[in-house]
This record gives structure tokens, C-alpha cells and sequence, in this order.
């Protein structure tokens, strides 16, 4: 069974983050492998910051860089974050913290926890929860140990985990990095990866194959899990960068360590090509295979965010070929809205006739309701308002013989001065900072 780690008898943790015992090394402090951090705490000890923290500029405290606990089991050292939706950034391969975070409060939080040089977040919500990251292949467990210059017993309690030991739903467990999280309240839990991760390696360059592994005391098993389009950290997830979350909640004292594998999931078809493109005001999706052994049919599915996602439709496949077969599938009520509502996610749930499944890659196309006004009021004379302004990365406005009239990057309250432009038709376009644009037919009169 995992083992809880709980705060001492008779003490809340307000009453101990008040009495912490906080060390600073002063001059000598490095934020990198073999140093003791640039803030430590010692075993027994706890420190809690009560708002937002940055690893760069440092503050509640806390210098900026590495924030070193002690891992020993029963003699632990704690940084807390107490307080709800709140944020840590700045984290990086040269300021984390080396050793153990728990949040307290409400919101999703991303752990800034690293081990030796590297850093390696995960995110969870649930009130208590708590985690560390370990630099190290899962089959031996053991990282340094910086207090004394030699190396921890394998950890967490429960360890070593061998990462050639897992049920026959996997096909590899990563040899690089493993998470102790612990909770008693259900939660999402999602883990991130940088190049080091060498997911490529992991699923043979398949990142649909990713999935997040949990230790249940005997084996590795695979935990429902969906990579996220757009990782928790930002940017989209790839081979190189991005994050993995559980597709439901789950207790972290479930499993003793979690950390990446790749899943046994021959594709039961080989895909060559998969496209979406407008028609009109509907969605058409286009996609070919050169292959398919055992193939039973497609799945489409939409999502607006990437994370949760509606089956849409169902389109019979060819079973078996090695020949191109050639499929569509038209969405006639996509999702409609401003530039956050309008966006239309779309993948392939590719299933076979034994019911094994494989995920396409993700493709998006991006629909605008005919009553939402993106630029107001049109016509116009004088001033032009942008909706979402915020979220504006340029605005262009071309006359009718494509001739810029007008262009911004920056939109003061949403407000652009168009009394100096020619009467006419006109057209707006606009860019924004999540790649997409919009495009408007503006009327302007004198």
C-alpha cells in the first residue's frame, strides 16, 4: 500500500507553515546539480508561500532558483501553496523545486518540481495533493541526494518499479523519469515533457501511442489519458514538448509512481492523409488509407477545447486492403461563435473488428456565426470596434483592390480610427495569438 504522508499531530498546516524552519545558504548557493539550492528546507521543515511564486525573480522568502527539500521518508521536507487558483511560473532546468510541493486550495495547479539539473511539472487540482519528480529510470529508483553528496534508497516507499514490468496493454515503459503524487481526493492529473523526455523513442515517433502509467504494487498499467493539444505549459504538444492528462479523476494514493509509456496499439490501419476544409457552413473531412488488417470503422470526433471531446459520426471502413481507399465525412452543425467559440477540433477514433483503437492527429477548422460582429459597428464613419481585442495578435484593413489602408498590432480599448479612410466597401482582417484569422466585409461612410 502507498504510504501517506500527513502533517504532524495536533497541527494545521497554517500553524506549521508559520512555525517553518527556513534555512538560505547566502553567496555559496548554485541553482544547479551537486548544489544544496539557493533555499532550503531541511528535513521536518516547511515553508509555504500564500500567493503567486516566480523561480526568476524569487520573493515570499524564497531566492530566485532552485528551492531544495529533503526526500528522506519520514524526515521530508515540504513547500506548500496555500491559497486558491494560484500560479507558479518560471520554472526551468535552473529554478524548481528539488524535492516535494503540495498545494492547497482550489484550482488546477502546476507543480514546479524538478530533481538534479532537470525539470520535470505536473499539474493536479485537488485540495492536499502532493507530489515530487525523480530524474531517474523507475527500475532502480534512486536519486542523489544533495544534503549529503551520496544517494536516497530507492523512493518513494514501494520502490523500485521496473520499467520492464508492466501488463500486456504496454508496450514500454520510459527509463528516464518517474513521479511520486500523493491525495486522497480525486483529481486530474496531468504530466508535461520536454525534449529530454525522448517521447519520440518511447512511442516510436506515434505520440497517439503516449499514455500515462501508473505502478499498482506489481506492474505498470495504463491509465486512461489524452495528450493535449495545447500543453498546460503552452504551446502544442508534440514529440519535443507538450502534456498528457488522465481522461477522468482519480485518487494519486491509487499508485505508487506514475510517469510515461507507450501503449500496445497496432494501428489497424495505415493512414495516409487526414484533412478538414469548410463547405460552406458545414465541415467536410477528408482522409485516405494505404492499408487496413481487421478494420472495422472510423469515429469522428469534435472538441472545442482538445480535451473533451463528442462523437459526431460513424463511417464503415474496408476491413482489409493494401490498396489507397479514399473516405468523408461531412459535419453539418459544427460549432459556431467568436474566435474562441468557432473552433472546430476534429480526429479519428480508428477502431478494429477485436475493438483495439488508435487516435489520427487532430485537425482544425474554424467557423464564425453569421450574427457575430468581430469588427462594430458597419457601417461606420469614424470609429471601428474589435471584439476580443485581447486576443488580437494584428489587424489589417485592405481596400477592394487589396491595397493595405490601415494596419496594427496593437489595439488601444479595442478602438481603431478609420474617419481618415475613403468611403467604400472594405475588408477586415484580423490574426489572432492562437494562430487563427478572420475576415470581415466593412462599409464605411462619410
Amino acid at each position: 500500500m502507498k504510504q501517506l504522508y500527513t502533517n504532524p499531530p495536533g497541527k494545521g498546516w497554517i500553524s506549521i507553515a508559520v512555525s517553518a524552519t527556513l534555512f538560505l545558504l547566502g553567496h555559496r548557493a548554485q541553482a544547479q546539480e551537486g548544489s544544496q539550492g539557493n533555499t532550503t528546507i531541511f528535513g521536518g521543515a516547511q515553508m509555504t508561500f500564500f500567493s503567486n511564486h516566480n523561480f526568476v525573480t524569487g520573493g515570499g522568502g524564497a531566492q530566485p532558483g532552485v528551492i531544495l527539500t529533503e526526500r528522506a521518508v519520514g524526515n521530508f521536507g515540504v513547500l506548500n501553496f496555500a491559497g486558491d487558483n494560484l500560479t507558479s511560473t518560471g520554472a526551468s532546468d535552473a529554478g524548481y523545486v528539488d524535492g516535494y510541493v503540495r498545494k492547497y486550495g482550489t484550482g488546477e495547479f502546476v507543480f514546479p518540481v524538478g530533481d538534479n539539473g532537470f525539470v520535470g511539472q505536473f499539474a493536479a487540482s485537488a485540495d492536499g495533493t502532493m507530489g515530487a519528480y525523480f530524474h531517474s529510470d523507475p527500475t532502480a529508483a534512486v536519486t542523489s541526494n544533495l544534503f549529503t553528496g551520496t544517494n536516497y534508497p530507492a523512493l518513494p516507499t514501494g520502490g523500485p518499479f521496473p520499467s520492464a514490468t508492466f501488463e500486456q496493454a504496454l508496450e514500454a515503459v520510459s527509463v528516464l523519469e518517474y513521479w511520486d503524487i500523493d491525495g486522497t481526493n480525486a483529481t486530474p492529473i496531468t504530466l508535461t515533457w520536454d525534449a529530454g523526455s525522448n517521447i519520440a523513442g518511447l512511442t516510436s515517433s506515434q505520440l497517439e501511442k503516449l499514455t500515462i502509467a501508473g505502478w499498482d504494487g506489481t506492474q505498470w498499467v495504463a491509465i486512461p489519458s489524452v495528450v493535449q493539444v495545447t500543453s498546460i505549459l503552452g504551446g502544442t504538444s508534440d514529440l519535443t514538448a507538450g502534456s498528457i492528462v488522465t481522461t477522468a479523476a482519480i485518487v494519486p494514493n491509487i499508485y505508487t509512481a506514475y510517469t510515461f509509456a507507450s501503449r500496445d496499439t497496432p494501428l489497424p490501419v495505415k493512414l495516409a492523409s487526414f484533412d478538414v476544409r469548410k463547405e460552406g457552413a458545414t465541415a467536410l473531412l477528408t482522409w485516405s488509407t494505404t492499408e487496413e488488417t481487421n478494420s472495422d470503422h472510423f469515429e469522428v470526433q469534435r472538441s472545442a477545447n482538445g480535451n473533451s471531446w463528442d462523437k459526431v459520426g460513424i463511417v464503415k471502413s474496408g476491413g482489409e486492403s493494401k490498396t489507397t481507399l479514399n473516405y468523408n465525412f461531412t459535419d453539418l452543425n459544427p460549432l459556431t461563435g467568436g474566435p474562441s467559440e468557432g473552433k472546430n477540433l476534429y480526429r479519428l477514433r480508428m477502431v478494429d473488428k477485436n475493438g483495439t483503437f488508435a487516435y489520427s492527429r487532430i485537425r482544425t477548422v474554424q467557423f464564425e456565426n453569421a450574427g457575430y460582429a468581430v469588427a462594430y459597428p458597419n457601417p461606420t464613419s469614424d470609429i471601428l470596434f474589435i471584439q476580443d481585442f485581447p486576443k488580437v495578435s494584428n489587424v489589417r484593413i485592405v481596400d477592394l483592390n487589396g491595397k493595405t489602408v490601415h494596419q496594427s498590432n496593437t489595439i488601444k480599448n479595442g478602438e481603431i480610427n478609420v474617419s481618415r479612410l475613403v468611403a467604400g466597401v472594405h475588408i477586415v482582417e484580423i490574426s489572432w495569438l492562437d494562430g487563427s484569422k478572420t475576415s470581415q466585409k466593412l462599409l464605411i461612410r462619410k
